[in-house]
């Protein structure tokens, strides 16, 4: 036995290779987990959510709760194919990093260049800008000018009112910047879908061809796709909900098709293939110079990288996203120093932002000594 523990220790040292961290405690996780959703009142009659921890490459736990479809009373599972709202802005990022790889854009070029018939700025912006949140372009939930009725009323963009791809492309090519590029950071959907155009005008593809070609399928994401086509038939497809005052539920849609800013589609299985390129890149040339870039934020734009918060969390590096759109909520996390990563996919606005961050300290009890903040304040 002793030789066969030497053995091992010398194949790790020769490959240049680490020991794993200690697992974690799976079957006190699950437990947690369940009592967290369990407290939210999440059981067999209302939505819910999916979860994955991904711990060296393996589900640590993989778990759903709630309901997909609560009017035919079907499940969530680890199929169950989910919207994701703004996690999917590190697809769209990636993309554009993948053109820019391909030599087909300049992220440092002016945004007219490949979209000539936006407004004129009075300034050069940039894609890179666009990408990192810095451009001046205002952010079209912010209620614009451009994006109102013949009456002078707001859009109500999520589940009334309805504008083609094209029509909110004409709407939008139009709003002025807010703000001088790289004088302040702020949040931007609408420089996101413009980079879905930008795709497009340069490759003469959709977003979501783009994608499939050349990272969904590379990848074998196989239920992964930019929805452009919301009448699309999607099986397994996870219906929002909203709850009501008098806690019932109701459907919460959306007839918008455009993408960019959001619209990835998605299920638990896929998102692991996904979480693992970040350890071992095969998009474009293959190498890790991919997922170095995407890390990188940029001028004003705080700790926002590509489609990515970067920061320290409980002395571990962190790097994560946020999504919340039409009853969904989303939430992804990784600590590359750990080989750790949270995926969370709920279907209803029950489910706050505040709540998937909970289950991501669940497991950081389990793998740091770093307490938790609150804890800190309280001591």
């Amino acid at each position: 036995m002793l030789l066969r523990l030497s053995l091992t220790a010398v194949l790790i040292a020769c490959a240049g290779l680490s020991p794993a961290a200690p697992a974690l405690d799976r079957q006190k996780l699950a437990r947690e987990v369940g009592s967290l959703f369990a407290a939210k009142g999440v059981d067999n009659t209302t939505p819910g959510c999916a979860v994955g921890v991904i711990e060296h490459g393996q589900w640590a736990l993989r778990s759903s709760f709630g309901m997909a479809n609560l009017e035919h009373g079907i499940p969530i599972t680890n199929q169950s194919i989910f919207r994701t709202g703004s996690l999917g802005k590190q697809f769209t990022a990636t993309a554009i990093a993948l053109l820019a790889e391909q030599g087909k854009i300049d992220l440092d070029e002016d945004i007219h260049e490949y979209l000539p018939d936006l407004a004129d700025y009075g300034h050069k912006v940039t894609v890179r800008q666009m990408i990192h949140h810095v451009s001046g372009i205002p952010d079209y939930e912010q209620g614009l000018p451009a994006l109102q009725t013949a009456d002078g009323e707001d859009l109500v963009l999520e589940d009334e009112d309805y504008l083609s791809i094209e029509e909110f492309y004409d709407r939008v090519k139009t709003i002025p910047l807010f703000a001088p590029p790289e004088t302040v950071f702020d949040y931007s959907n609408t420089a996101y879908f413009l980079l879905s155009q930008v795709v497009e005008a340069v490759t003469g593809q959709t977003l979501r061809e783009y994608a499939q070609e050349q990272i969904f399928g590379p990848l074998k994401m196989s239920q992964s796709f930019f929805n452009d086509e919301v009448t699309d038939v999607v099986k397994n497809r996870v219906d929002g909900y909203e709850r009501n005052d008098d806690g019932s539920y109701s459907i919460f849609m959306t007839n918008l098709s455009w993408v960019g800013d959001g619209g990835v589609y998605t299920n638990l299985d896929d998102w692991l293939k996904w979480d693992q390129n970040f350890y071992h890149n095969v998009l474009g040339t293959a190498g890790q110079e991919l997922v170095h870039q995407m890390e990188q934020s940029y001028s004003v734009s705080g700790n926002y990288a590509w489609g990515q918060e970067v920061e320290t969390y409980r002395n571990l590096k962190q790097v994560s996203h946020t999504g919340s759109w039409v009853g969904f909520t989303t939430y992804y996390v990784r600590y590359p120093e750990r080989r750790t990563s949270i995926v969370v996919f709920c279907n209803s606005n029950v489910i706050t932002a505040d709540d998937l961050m909970k289950v991501r300290d669940l497991v950081l009890d389990q793998i740091t000594d770093t307490p938790h903040p609150k804890q800190e304040q309280n001591e």
